[in-house]
């Protein structure tokens, strides 16, 4: 049971970690937008399609003077503030910018393992389907690719590993 009355100025350089409530990050953003507090949610991206948060859980948000911490506690997906006994869990601007850049290099490095973008032709190397030719559909979360193959004449949609296709 939480029972906290505290009265506090935000100060409004710094930026402060928020637990959510379990799985409503999105609720959580949606909510602060309304409010318009800034926030930062790091996020893996897979394509063009925005995807998982990288620290599930957890939101950065960097209120304004007049926001109050009962406020922003009882926003619709915030659960509590981070705190080290009662000292806040805070960051700089330039934390987050660094945190911000390595989410983005993080997301670049993921695009780049995955060498083909959906509609790409590709030949099958190796496995049951060797020789044929195959049009990339998606990737799949376990290093496997769903391919679309002509067979029987017919289009397949087949998942096989992304190391028999070059």
């Amino acid at each position: 049971m939480r029972l906290y009355n505290i009265q506090m100025n935000f100060h409004t350089n710094i930026w402060y970690l928020v637990k959510t409530r379990h799985q409503m990050e999105r609720v959580a953003e949606i909510n602060l937008s309304n409010q318009s507090i800034e926030y930062f949610l790091p996020k893996f991206t897979n394509g063009k399609r925005i995807g998982k948060p990288i620290f599930p859980g957890y939101i950065f948000i960097k209120p304004k003077s007049n926001n109050t911490f009962q406020s922003i506690r009882s926003t619709k997906g915030i659960y509590d503030f981070i705190r080290f006994e009662m000292k806040f869990a805070t960051l700089s601007d330039l934390e987050i910018d660094k945190v911000s850049e390595a989410v983005m290099l993080l997301n670049e490095r993921v695009e780049n393992i995955k060498p083909h973008k959906k509609g790409d032709t590709v030949y099958i190397k190796s496995g049951p389907f060797k020789d044929f030719n195959a049009i990339i559909d998606r990737y799949d979360a376990n290093n496997s690719v769903i391919v679309l193959i002509n067979f029987i004449r017919s289009q397949q949609l087949v998942k096989i590993s992304s190391e028999m296709i070059c």
